[in-house]
């Protein structure tokens, strides 16, 4: 089975922002040309990948979860009331449980962030990707073992 597409985009961008947060102190230090420029670099690699993201739909609960946390760092102020739930619906689809409760949940979710302004629809296609891939199914191959007796009459 292939790893989810989105949750190595979410595990890249996380290793470039811890990057870009060591270039950017080394640079305030230093402020050398080459430390700027890696700083200047790392930005565009970001702003790349949550590109990808906002592209990429996810195949399993894990990558809708990875989808959801992002969504959440996206939630206007008016909001911010809703960021704890937000974790605890990421949580569980990282988790690989996906309950119906909160797939209804998060499209009431995109629902209430048509008004939240620009910074709310920012958060609503990854909302609706993380939907997509939390509830895809899940199909589970078991191979039928038939009986040597039933073999040998074949």
């Amino acid at each position: 089975m292939e790893i989810d597409p989105v949750v190595l985009l979410a595990e890249e961008l996380r290793a470039t922002e811890s990057a870009l947060q060591s270039a950017v102190q080394r640079y305030e230090v230093d402020h050398l040309r080459e430390n700027g420029e890696k700083v200047s670099e790392l930005l565009k690699s970001i702003k790349n990948l949550y590109r990808d993201l906002a592209e990429t739909p996810p195949t399993s609960a894990m990558g809708a979860g990875e989808m959801v946390r992002l969504a959440a760092q996206h939630l206007p102020f008016a909001l911010a009331r809703y960021a704890d739930q937000f974790d605890e619906v990421a949580a569980r689809l990282s988790a690989g449980r996906r309950e119906h409760a909160d797939l209804i949940w998060l499209r009431a979710m995109v629902t209430t962030l048509k008004g939240g302004g620009e910074q709310g629809k920012k958060a609503i296609p990854l909302l609706k990707l993380a939907i997509a891939g939390a509830a895809r199914p899940v199909i589970i191959f078991r191979g039928l073992a038939l009986p040597e007796s039933s073999m040998m009459t074949h």
